[in-house]
């Protein structure tokens, strides 16, 4: 009777020995035969995996076919007892807390065993049965974890490998600090992770980036932490990683971040990002998932992320502020352009409100829009070429005065060519007078064929114009303004960019006009910054200057004809506009017939 039992506990082990060289793929495979193995010599389920992790110096569950998980749980604190106590860990049996019996067999080593089996309390016909058990056990699932540690270490090698062509990549802040954050949570396993940078002069951490939900960046990004405070300052000030596996049990950790977010923070690594001696900022991943808590290892591995992206982030910070250092000057350079015609004061900064409002609801990228914000405000560079005498005179131009104001796109486009920082704003300079139907300048574009920046400025040029005052008229309010495009829409507006700007100003735009008395319409607020020619005197009202922009003499006859043009008063009120705007002159509507 012996003598079968052991040869059937042999074919078992034989069997469960070759399917695991056909078919083990991987650690949960080898599992998953071991488990059959021992329902098939005990008779009934009973299989338990507990796996000591010495990083986090935690035991934990690897696999249960059978058993109660308050049972497992007493052997997972059983055997970190005995690894953190040093305690030999022998076969037999044990009573778990409700007085059932196991059978407890070291898996690995027998002087440091990496894990235990927990077998049902049934004899063995043949003990040597039980040792070859273990044997097999130890030898598959020793050689699968060491794959899968190979494994791990080659994932971890390509993320750092990611991580450096991602700092090597851009010099756009965020963006840099995105594909970091999406390295490091993938990496690490977490659900989400957070970039704080320091504040130098107030000497705070601030939320800089969230990656995840953009409504609770929104929130965490209103939050600044006093060095020293939560667990992200207290690595900061202390220069030194943290660790929490439970926050609930942490006193430095603070949860005015998840009150204000709503997000339920449980567990978190910090690791401060050093410049050299300096503290530049602190990255943190949260809530690891699975059932491998974080441990030193994933500390090690968060602070190699952290110094690889160090020297990246000072980078994009100086060409951050090179980038701000441009855009004051050219802000300075539009200023003083609009400075030519004192009844243009603000005009660029205000088409450059409008242009970006129009580009961030077309969804355009990050990139795409800074393009426009320099395109808004550079529009009119080129009426750096042009004469005072033709720009401010009074009146209507001669036809040869209007082909030389025509011709600021052109030269705009001249003057900025040569900076190879500046070449992609280009397109929206040259071809913001353009229109949809062709009838524009300087290339008779028509369509989606004119550049999408210039479609966009053309449409914050031309509000711009109208709502604001001239000296031929007051500013149009904002309905007869909207009114003018919507007419104008397929002719000299994209339709796209129009909706669009109506949507912005829906949305934001509004702000910056007021109520008119009586009445549901608005006008533009007073501009604060806008300089009067001290030769106006008290009195625009007298002033006979040239409408913006400026019409050809041959256009029409009589007085200036101001923008929108004036319908006859005998004529029908739904009549649209006969003049689209800016005015085209007579040369231009044959080129186009």
């Amino acid at each position: 009777m012996a003598e079968s039992g052991t040869k059937n506990y042999q074919q078992l082990l034989f069997n469960a020995q070759k399917n695991i060289l056909a078919g083990g793929k991987n650690t949960d495979g080898i599992l998953k035969i071991l488990s059959e193995t021992a329902t098939a010599m005990f008779g009934q389920p009973g299989f338990g995996l507990i796996f000591y992790d010495a990083s986090a110096q935690q035991s934990r569950i690897r696999y249960n076919a059978g058993f109660h998980e308050k049972s497992l749980n007493f052997f997972c604190e059983m055997l970190t007892r005995s690894k953190l106590e040093h305690q030999k860990i022998n076969a037999g049996l044990v009573a778990d807390e409700s007085g059932d019996s196991r059978q407890v067999v070291p898996v690995g080593p027998l002087d440091n065993p990496f894990g235990m089996m927990i077998l049902l309390d049934q004899p063995l016909d043949d003990d040597q049965a039980l040792l070859e058990f273990r044997a097999l056990a130890t030898n598959s699932i020793g050689t699968f974890l060491e794959v899968e540690l190979v494994k791990m270490q080659m994932d971890e090698m390509s993320a750092l490998l990611e991580v450096g062509r991602v700092v090597s990549s851009t010099l756009d802040l965020r963006e840099l600090l995105t594909k970091i954050m999406g390295t490091a949570t993938q990496v690490m396993r977490c659900e989400t992770s957070t970039v704080y940078l320091v504040d130098e002069q107030t000497n705070e951490l601030y939320f800089h980036i969230v990656q995840g939900d953009p409504n609770v960046g929104a929130k965490l990004q209103e939050i600044r932490l006093p060095m020293g405070t939560g667990l992200a300052g207290w690595c900061a000030q202390n220069n030194k990683p943290v660790m929490v596996p439970d926050t609930e049990k942490d006193p430095r950790f603070f949860k005015g971040a998840d009150k204000k977010s709503g997000f339920v923070t449980r567990s978190m690594i910090c690791v401060p990002m050093r410049l050299k001696d300096k503290i530049i900022g602190v990255l943190q991943v949260l809530n690891r998932t699975g059932d491998i808590p974080f441990n030193e290892h994933d500390v090690e591995m968060l602070e190699n992320m952290a110094n690889q992206a160090v020297s990246a982030i000072e980078n994009a910070r100086l060409y951050e502020n090179i980038q701000k250092v441009y855009l004051s000057t050219i802000e300075v350079l539009a200023t003083a352009i609009d400075a030519k015609d004192p009844y243009t004061q603000g005009h660029s900064r205000r088409v450059t409100l409008y242009s970006v409002a129009i580009a961030e609801e077309l969804n355009m990228t990050r990139k795409e829009v800074e393009n426009v914000r320099y395109a808004g405000l550079l529009h009119d560079v080129g009426k750096i070429g042009i004469k005072d005498s033709i720009i401010r005179k009074p009146g209507r131009l001669t036809d040869e005065e209007y082909a030389i104001i025509k011709k600021h796109p052109a030269i705009g486009a001249k003057i900025l060519r040569p900076v190879d920082f500046l070449a992609d704003k280009i397109p929206g300079v040259l071809h913001h007078h353009e229109y949809y139907d062709g009838r524009g300048y300087p290339d008779h574009l028509t369509g989606e064929n004119i550049p999408l920046d210039g479609r966009i400025i053309c449409v914050a040029d031309a509000f711009d114009a109208m709502t604001t005052n001239r000296p031929y008229r007051k500013g149009l309010t904002v309905k007869t303004a909207i009114g003018e495009l919507q007419k104008f829409t397929g002719k000299q507006f994209d339709p796209v960019c129009v909706e669009a700007f109506l949507r912005a100003f829906d949305k934001k735009l509004f702000q910056y006009f007021e109520k008119v008395d009586g009445s549901d319409d608005m006008v533009l607020k007073d501009d604060e910054m806008e300089v009067r020619d001290p030769a106006d005197g008290s009195n625009s009202d007298h002033l006979e200057s040239q409408p913006y922009p400026p019409m050809a003499a041959h256009e029409h006859k009589g007085e200036s004809q101001p923008y929108p043009p004036v319908i006859p008063a005998h004529a029908e009120p739904e009549k649209p506009s006969f003049q689209p705007y800016p005015p085209v002159s007579s040369i231009d509507e044959k080129k186009t017939e």
